[in-house]
This record gives C-alpha cells, sequence and structure tokens, in this order.
C-alpha cells in the first residue's frame, strides 16, 4: 500500500508541478532535442493531465493493470529520455518536477526503481489495494 501511494503521489505531484510551469516544462522538453517540435506543444498540454489521472488511480486502486502498466510504459519512455541525454553529456533539466532537477544518473536510478514497482503491480494487480480496502484499514489502525 505504502508504495502504491507513494507512486500514485509522485505521478500527481510531477503533473501539478508541470500545470504551474509550463514555460519551464516547455523548456525541458526542448533539451531533449528528440522530441518533434510538433509534439511539444501537445505533451505539455496533456502529459500533466495524464499523470494526474494516472497518479489519481493509483491512489485509489482503479484498473490496477492499467494504470500501473500505463505508469512503467511512461517511466520507461522517460528513463531512455533521460539516459539519451546522459550519454550524449547534455546538461539539462530532467522536466519532472517544478524545480531544477539534472537529468543524470540519480534521475536513471529513481525512475528504474518506480518502473519495477510499476512493473510488479502490472503483472499482480491484486497487490493494488482499492481505495474502499485501504480506507478501512486506517480506520480499522490502533492509533
Amino acid at each position: 500500500l505504502a508504495f502504491q501511494l507513494l507512486l500514485g503521489v509522485i505521478f500527481c505531484y510531477a503533473g501539478v508541478s508541470k500545470l504551474l510551469d509550463t514555460l519551464r516544462f516547455t523548456s525541458s522538453l526542448l533539451g531533449y532535442q528528440i522530441i518533434p517540435l510538433g509534439l511539444i506543444h501537445p505533451l505539455v498540454v496533456t502529459l500533466p493531465w495524464i499523470e494526474i489521472g494516472l497518479g489519481g488511480l493509483l491512489i485509489f486502486g482503479q484498473y490496477p493493470r492499467f494504470t500501473s502498466g500505463s505508469i512503467a510504459v511512461l517511466l520507461l519512455l522517460f528513463t531512455v529520455m533521460v539516459t539519451y541525454a546522459v550519454s550524449q553529456g547534455w546538461l539539462i533539466d530532467c522536466g519532472c518536477f517544478g524545480s531544477p532537477r539534472p537529468a543524470d544518473g540519480q534521475k536513471i536510478f529513481e525512475n528504474g526503481v518506480m518502473f519495477l514497482v510499476a512493473l510488479r503491480f502490472c503483472m499482480k494487480p491484486g497487490l493494488v489495494r482499492p481505495f474502499s480496502e485501504w480506507k478501512q484499514m486506517l480506520v480499522e489502525w490502533k492509533w
């Protein structure tokens, strides 16, 4: 449950941070130099909402295979992009959250860990707890 909530919150936070600073996000995408210019604006407009939606679905345990599989695919794409930037020796903002974070080996590692968690949820969707179940767990918890 902790991994489910953490991954969901990370995706929601990443989406919101992109919405709050679309200029930085646009600049980050341009920095990768592998995204066709015609796709930059559609990505800036849609990707944050996709991240928020997937994060929310994961938090509430809805459509676990689809949700975690989609998150895994996004993380794989993000990791490929960061790895490419690192291999080129570029010092660019990863575009992950609202503050400047370098696209570097640490980001590759972080994405890899999140990818493995999402992949595990995709392969075993029963590990993802629906909201009603984890809400009940919190109610019954001996505080």
